[in-house]
């Protein structure tokens, strides 16, 4: 045998063009649900940024009863935050979108459900923006 030929196996393992798993509804959700998080606090980070507001310590955001978004945490620039916060109508839709496909997915997960006085937050940290369920 010369050199220069090489010894190619004669089975090679062939990848599935597709995955095996196709995903179930509530993976689907939890991936929409992650991207508009996402766009969401990129959105609010960028609106916070133009407003000067500062992160740390983190905001943690809710819904009011009246469709609003309220404050629901502590922070130096507080009235700042709930001035941009009645006044950020695009925000508001974008966090009431994210929370409806949280409550899809919580929804869907067996080991959890709706329990009555839940209220969804949405966190923004300097290491992102993170949902959350809260008694």
């Amino acid at each position: 045998m010369p050199l220069t030929e090489t010894i190619c196996p004669a089975i090679r393992p062939e990848r599935p063009a597709f995955p095996s798993h196709s995903p179930d509804l509530a993976e689907n959700l939890l991936l929409q649900a992650k991207t508009l998080l996402g766009i969401f606090g990129q959105q609010a980070m960028q609106e916070m940024k133009d407003r000067s507001i500062n992160l740390p310590p983190a905001i943690c955001l809710t819904n009011n009863p009246d469709g609003t978004i309220a404050l629901h945490s502590q922070h130096p620039q507080a009235r700042a935050i709930r001035l941009w916060l009645n006044n950020s109508h695009d925000l508001r839709q974008q966090f009431h979108e994210t929370r409806a496909l949280f409550e899809l997915l919580n929804a869907c997960t067996p080991s959890k459900g709706y329990v009555p006085g839940m209220s969804f937050c949405i966190g923004l940290t300097s290491a992102g923006p993170l949902a959350y369920f809260s008694h």
